[in-house]
Formats: structure tokens, C-alpha cells, sequence
């Protein structure tokens, strides 16, 4: 968790710093839904979707999901680019699970003072409609506290600028978004924080001694269950937890801001999650252990596995070679020598594919060329029947036109003439009569049926 932690922290805060520097405004969010201690973590596993984070996805969605219509008029009028999201929850026993959303919103300009303001009250009606519309409590909108820093706006919705308000009565960025830089640059404008505050959500506690964090929670029901012997509350909370938050979206970035972070070329790491945590590299193969003889001889016998761990990590292949027979097997057949490392190839020798390997024959091209360009036009036939399927009411234009009248093309064969001196009344072959078409070529078509006739 730490790796993880480090280094989308580390993407965040060199995102927040480029964007800064390029003139974009940065805002940190927070979203937060009205709970109580009896509401379940809830779930958004597939056929049981229910409780709180269901709550908070579904509001999400209905708030500032991509297709709504009041999502797109917040985005247009204040020039939004996209966002940065991190999910975060606490637990304490007084009030509950607390789940809310961390957001970095990305605007083209930085915002003034009184745009700030309008920019945080859209969000925040967005955000009441769709926690409502998801079938949760309405959120906080007003507030009567003496001093409140929500300014009688509610909790439910927040929004602290992260660079300009040079207008502020303190200078700087403002106490709102003080706390984000503590220690850090302030020359950074109060961005300085950012990648821990929307990465580091799981190593931060809660606010008070009945808040607890998620690792908190984790310590507490261990603790109690080393104490007890069986499962208590602490346990029964956490493990709502780990089964509600399975197949939630910790860290979400919007492809609109991917794209503008890689037009600005900021630095970011592209790790996956396996790829961060990978401890595989640099070690060195000790034996291969047969799955027969993993299950027969030593996963299934008490203490041989941390045996085998602790021999090889201390004595390396010796060790391991004098434990393993002295559990009565036999090298080189129950358990195997390791792998030779392969050498590296030189640049100009070839491996038994390269050998191998076939130059394509015209013919062979020619087949792979048309059957490539058939496919192609295929998918582009495909995806132009699956548009008409999806807006029916669009207007097709075919590519014929049905209104033009089709233009007569001119025929361009010559026209026979008959010879001089052939027309006549009769043919000159049978005297037969003939019909008006034939009599300028004074002769019937073909063989003459008159001369048919008399020869038969």
C-alpha cells in the first residue's frame, strides 16, 4: 500500500504542479452524504447494490455523470477540463461509516473570487439533486454554526481554490486551502499537498478519537480478536467494510484531463498496481518444486513451509538441498535444480523461430491485403448500421439519391445501314413478301422459311 500510495501521490502532485504552471485553475472538492450509525457500508457488487457507497456512486453518477444535462451546462459555463477523484471512508461509533469523495477539479482559467463562489454552489445543487435522486438523505446545505468555516452554505458540498485568490484579505491562497501546504512551497500556490491529500485516503486517520481510518479500524478488530479470541464489533465493522468497499474505484482520473496532462508532456508514472508492488525482480531461482511434491510433502505438513523460507533465506541452495532430503525426498526427482539463466542473444544470431520463419509469398500478400481491406470495410459498414440502430431519428442520406432523376446515357454503338440498291417489296432470295422493317434491306432475316421449306 505504501508503494501505491507513493507513487500516485507522486503522479497527483506533478499533475497539480503542470497545471498550475500552465495558467489552469485548480479546486480540491469534497462530497459527503448525511449518515447515521444504524446506515450499512453497503455494497456495489453486481445484484446487491445497497447502503451508503451505493449511495455515494449512484450521486456521483446522477450528479456529474457525463451524459446529464445538468453536468454539461456546469461544465461549459465554468470551462471544466476534468478531474481528479479519490474515495475515502471513516468509521466511528458515535455516527457511523462516513463516506465522501476527494476531488481535484481542473478549470481552463483560474477562477476569481465571486466565480469561485457560483463554481462551489453548482457543484453543490448538482451534487444535492443526485444523492437524492440515488435514494439517499438530502444532503447538508445549511449550516447556523457561529464561525462555521462553510459560511452557512451546509457540509455536504466543499470546495477550496488551490491557486489564485491573490484578492484574499490574508494574501496568497487563502486559508481555505492553507492546510493543504502546511510545510510545503507556498510558491506553489497551495498545491504543494495535493498528491497525498487524494492519494493518501487509507493512511489518514479520522478527525477526533471516534473517527478511525480504515488501518485503524484494521488495527482495532485485530487487537480485539488476539484479545477476545472470537469475533466483537470491531471485527463485525471492519469486515462490512472489506466486503463493501470490493470493486470500489479508489483513484479515478477522467480521460479529458489523461489527454491534457499529456499535451503538457507532465511526467507521470504508468505502473500498474502488480507492476508497483512486483518484488520478483533481482532475486535469484533457488529450486523447482513440483506441484506434487508442494502438496504432498510440505504445504500440508505443520511448519515445513516456514522452514523451507527461513533455510533458504539464510543458507541459499545448500540449506534447502540438506532440508529437502532430510524430509526423506530425493533430489533431482521429487525436487528439481533451478533454471540456467538463459544467456543474451547477440544481435545478429537468430533463435529457432527466426529460423524458421518463412518469407511470404505474393500471392500470400495479396490474399491478406484484400481480406484486411474486406474486414475493414465490413466494420465500417457495422458501425454505420449500429449508429442508425442507436439514433433511429437521424436522418440518412443514402449514397444514391432517390429524388435526382437518373440521365440517359447516350449509346455509343454505330448504327448498321443497309447497302444501296437493296430495298424491295419482296426478297430477293424466296420472293416472299416481306414486312415494312425488312423492305429497305430487301431480304428476310436469317435463312428464308420459303427456302427451308423447298430444300426439305
Amino acid at each position: 500500500m505504501s508503494r501505491i500510495l507513493a507513487v500516485r501521490g507522486s503522479n497527483v502532485q506533478l499533475a497539480a504542479d503542470g497545471l498550475a504552471d500552465a495558467g489552469y485553475g485548480l479546486h480540491l472538492g469534497t462530497n459527503t452524504l448525511r449518515h447515521f450509525e444504524r446506515m450499512a457500508f453497503g455494497t456495489i457488487r453486481k445484484g446487491m447494490r445497497f447502503g451508503l457507497v451505493a449511495v455515494l456512486h449512484d450521486g456521483w453518477a446522477g450528479a456529474y455523470g457525463s451524459s446529464g444535462r445538468r453536468w454539461r451546462r456546469i461544465r461549459d459555463e465554468f470551462g471544466i477540463v476534468g478531474y481528479e477523484r479519490a474515495f475515502e471512508d471513516t468509521f466511528g461509533w458515535g455516527s457511523g461509516h462516513h463516506l465522501h469523495w476527494h476531488t481535484m477539479w481542473v478549470t481552463r482559467t483560474v477562477l476569481d473570487a465571486e466565480t469561485q463562489a457560483a463554481f462551489r454552489d453548482a457543484l453543490a445543487a448538482a451534487w444535492a439533486y443526485g444523492v437524492e435522486a440515488a435514494g439517499g438523505y438530502s444532503v447538508s446545505e445549511t449550516c447556523d454554526r457561529p464561525g462555521c468555516s462553510c459560511g452557512g452554505k451546509g457540509h455536504g458540498t466543499d470546495l477550496r481554490p488551490l491557486n489564485g485568490a491573490e484578492d484574499d484579505e490574508e494574501g496568497g491562497a487563502g486559508k481555505q486551502a492553507r492546510y493543504l501546504y502546511k510545510d510545503g512551497d507556498k510558491a506553489k500556490g497551495g498545491v504543494a499537498k495535493i498528491g497525498l491529500e487524494l492519494a493518501g485516503q487509507n493512511f489518514k486517520a479520522g478527525r477526533g478519537e471516534d473517527r478511525m481510518g480504515p488501518l485503524d479500524l484494521g488495527d482495532a478488530a485485530a487487537a480485539e480478536l488476539e484479545r477476545l479470541g472470537r469475533p466483537g464489533p470491531f471485527v463485525e465493522k471492519y469486515r462490512e467494510r472489506e466486503f463493501g468497499v470490493y470493486g470500489v474505484r479508489k483513484h479515478y482520473r477522467t480521460q479529458g484531463l489523461n489527454r491534457l496532462i499529456k499535451e503538457l508532456g507532465i511526467q507521470q508514472d504508468v505502473r500498474t498496481e502488480e507492476e508497483i508492488t512486483d518484488d520478483t525482480e533481482g532475486l535469484t531461482a533457488i529450486a523447482v518444486i513440483p506441484a506434487a511434491t508442494w502438496y504432498r510433502h510440505i504445504a500440508r505438513r505443520a511448519g515445513r513451509r516456514l522452514d523451507l523460507i527461513k533455510v533458504a533465506e539464510v543458507y541459499g541452495l545448500p540449506g534447502v538441498r540438506r532440508l529437502i532430503e532430510s524430509w526423506g525426498l530425493v533430489w533431482g526427482k521429487d525436487v528439481l535444480d533451478p533454471p540456467t539463466p538463459e544467456a543474451p542473444a547477440a544481435p545478429g544470431d537468430l533463435d529457432a523461430d527466426q529460423l524458421g520463419f518463412e518469407v511470404m509469398s505474393e500471392e500470400e500478400a495479396k490474399f491478406r491485403d484484400a481480406h484486411r481491406a474486406a474486414n475493414a470495410e465490413r466494420k465500417d459498414e457495422l458501425a454505420a448500421a449500429l449508429d442508425r440502430v442507436r439514433h433511429p431519428k437521424r436522418e440518412f442520406r443514402p449514397k444514391v439519391s432517390l429524388r435526382k432523376p437518373l440521365k440517359v446515357k447516350p449509346v455509343s454503338a454505330e448504327v448498321a445501314t443497309p447497302p444501296p440498291g437493296a430495298a424491295s417489296p419482296v426478297c430477293r432470295r424466296c420472293n416472299g413478301k416481306l414486312a415494312p422493317v425488312l423492305q429497305p434491306w430487301g431480304q428476310h432475316a436469317g435463312d428464308c422459311l420459303s427456302s427451308d421449306r423447298a430444300a426439305a
